[in-house]
């Protein structure tokens, strides 16, 4: 091979280095990547500061990790420093060494790191695109932007650390006027969002007494379990340990708690960055970091109402990402085919179970075959469209028409309440804030429950039912049959 004539052609670097600017990061994912880094480092306390200033807004992200000397801050800026194929530690959150360049450079056109060890010098290095763009030359430079000290502040209090500092950040911030009120506010809503973020990806390295503690502008980043695993009404499923190429990935579904069970701010937070509806589905995790959050990864599944309670997390080592196609942004994971019939077979059980506790509300309007359970409303098909009748024949309606002296009128009310159903209201309530739809006789006194099955019961003892076959009947009615301890207070001569 030494013998085969070749001609050298390096890239160049301007066309280059804009072009790793499009490699699909959004503010949230690059910021997480960065952190990403500051956590392989063995950092405890990562400080992000978002400093609004219009187009000269900035963003820092400082840690206390071990920091780096000159030589390991020179490699650490060369971009496919340690790449997809070199061997990693178990900790290492890395993939293709260029997170912290192709992150911070799709959000901003000048980064500079500055980072010290314990009793050492801090040193500077910083890629300026407008620099490169000039020269089109890979030029680092050794010195910060004389703006760019005032950021560093915190890092100079530390006895080891790094700080990663954005400036010129024309993806988020060009031609913005400090004093625009809108576009003021319009910075601040991304802060929150990557707020949700941060606490998303990282939740499970956030908690415990030794976990890693994140803030921005000197707000702690609380953690987001999407598993609810502290909430007494979620149901885990057993787990399935499953191999690939000698190595374990661990799978363990999760059914959330049916909306009744929550609290209003307990079903505000199960909703997480994205809503209910697209938080469904498997959960990727690599070393605790999670980098799928809600995906049915390419199984054809489309995100269903009725299954947004199925969350699958799923663990792997870091020695697997070739394998499962992790992504430069780590947002993306692709099942290699050895494990997709398990991962098929998992979701489905999962989803089947999901299924079950979402409708078992609904399921008790529609009476199941040979059951003797007499519903009020009783759903009706037609041309394809259901459509909800008052139960005629539901013994208490069917002994008001019976007694009434003006029957035709109460037939008329009855007619009037089942065709005037607010079934689109009800439909857009269910879906934006499924917590919101009670249960039968929630907010009810028990006198007001134990009065309505003393009407009915005495019906049933009038028709000549012994009481004993008065109380039978009594608990095959909805929604009576979910209150047996009141039913067992009825006096049977009542």
């Amino acid at each position: 091979m030494h013998d085969v004539p070749f001609d050298p052609t390096p890239p160049h670097a301007a066309a280059i280095v804009e072009s790793l600017r499009a490699f699909g990061y959004d503010l949230p994912t690059a910021i997480a990547d960065v952190v990403d880094n500051s956590i392989s480092a063995g950092a405890r306390r990562v400080w992000l500061r978002f400093e609004w200033n219009g187009a000269d807004s900035v963003i820092s992200i400082t840690d206390d990790g071990h920091g780096m000397n000159a030589t390991e801050l020179i490699e650490a800026m060369r971009l496919g420093g340690g790449g997809p194929l070199a061997e990693r530690q178990p900790h290492d959150l890395g993939r293709f060494g260029l997170g912290l360049k192709t992150a911070s450079l799709s959000q901003c056109r000048r980064l500079t790191v500055r980072s010290h060890r314990t009793g050492t010098p801090s040193e500077t290095r910083c890629w300026d695109l407008d620099v490169i763009g000039e020269r089109n030359d890979w030029h680092l430079l050794r010195t910060a932007d004389a703006s760019a000290e005032p950021h560093f502040a915190k890092l100079a209090t530390l006895p080891h650390g790094t700080c990663v500092l954005w400036q010129k950040l024309d993806r988020l911030t060009r031609d913005q006027r400090v004093d625009n009120g809108k576009q003021h506010d319009r910075f601040l809503e991304r802060i929150d969002s990557v707020h949700r973020h941060l606490g998303m990806v990282f939740h499970r390295l956030m908690t415990g007494c030794d976990g890693v503690r994140l803030y921005i502008n000197d707000r702690e980043v609380e953690p987001w379990d999407p598993f609810f695993t502290e909430h007494t009404a979620t149901l885990p499923l057993p787990a399935d340990p499953l191999r690939l190429r000698g190595l374990p990935v661990s799978v363990r579904p999760y059914v959330l708690p049916h909306f009744s069970k929550l609290t209003k701010e307990e079903h505000a937070l199960g909703a997480g960055p994205r809503g209910w509806l697209a938080h469904q589905g498997f959960y990727v995790y690599r070393r605790d970091r999670l980098l799928v959050a809600g995906d049915w990864l390419g199984f054809g599944w489309t995100k269903d109402e009725h299954l947004k309670l199925a969350r699958i997390a799923i663990e792997l080592p870091n020695a697997l990402d070739h394998d499962w196609q992790i992504n430069v942004t780590k947002s993306r994971a692709t099942p290699p085919p050895a494990l997709r019939d398990d991962l098929r077979r998992i979701a489905l059980r999962t989803r089947e179970e999901a299924k079950k506790v979402y409708t078992h509300r609904g399921a008790r309007l529609v009476p199941q075959k040979n059951s003797e359970r007499v519903h009020l409303w009783a759903p009706v098909a037609k041309h394809d469209r259901v459509f909800y009748q008052i139960n005629r024949e539901h013994p208490l309606v069917h002994h008001a028409l019976a007694t009434t002296t003006d029957a035709p009128a109460l037939r008329a009310l009855l007619t009037l309440i089942q065709e005037t159903i607010p079934l689109q209201h009800i439909a857009i309530t269910a879906t934006e804030n499924p917590a919101s739809q009670p249960e039968p006789f929630e907010d009810a006194h028990e006198a007001e429950i134990i009065e309505a099955m003393r009407q009915l019961h005495r019906l049933f003892l009038a028709a000549g039912h012994t009481p004993a076959e008065a109380r039978r009947r009594l608990a095959s009615q909805s929604p009576f049959d979910q209150f047996p301890a009141l039913l067992a207070t009825l006096d049977p001569d009542s």
